[in-house]
């Protein structure tokens, strides 16, 4: 798949009950979880990552942007909201583009203004629960292509059996020899 996926983090993290719930006892390790599964995800699809967190309470917070496992983070700036963020960004991608975006773009909130702004701007909107749909049918195709590799290949299976019968022969003829 080809394009940008940009994720407004914590808009995500609230509306995946087993993210939400990790939020409640450990809002880091929430972030990294969701990290993780956007790098999961991206490994098996293709298609560039991009999570934004808000920073815009943290005193003196500068934009701060990390790539983790081919996966861009980042932390927006004192003042400034994922949401902020991403629409810039949206607004920047369609105009370096003469107004046709040939890389798509796809936006992931449930922020219905957020959802609007971006989509005026050529984004495609994806829910969360639209993500991780995907991100779970992506799982399961990748499990079973990898349990079919996993099968035992015997070499018995790809001779004729004029080479079989060689073979055995020579078998044969090597124990009688020792």
């Amino acid at each position: 798949m080809d394009g940008i996926l940009l994720v407004d983090g914590y808009n995500v993290i609230n509306s995946w009950p087993e993210l939400a719930d990790l939020k409640e006892k450990d809002l880091a390790h929430a972030r990294d979880q969701l990290i993780a599964i956007l790098t999961e995800f991206q490994a098996l699809c293709g298609i560039q990552v991009i999570v934004v967190f808000d920073a815009q309470f943290v005193q003196g917070g500068m934009e701060h942007r990390e790539n983790c496992l081919g996966v861009d983070v980042v932390y927006t700036k004192e003042g400034e909201t994922a949401d902020n963020w991403i629409e810039r960004y949206a607004v920047q991608h369609h105009l370096d583009s003469g107004g046709k975006n040939t890389v798509p773009l796809f936006v992931t909130t449930y922020d219905w203004m957020e959802q609007r702004i971006t989509s005026a701007h050529g984004a495609y909107r994806v829910t969360p629960q639209e993500l991780l749909q995907e991100i779970e049918k992506l799982k399961r195709v990748e499990k079973r292509n990898l349990s079919g590799r996993c099968e035992r290949v015997l070499l018995d299976h790809h001779l004729t059996g004029v080479t079989k019968q060689v073979f055995e022969r020579w078998r044969r003829q090597k124990f009688s020899d020792s």
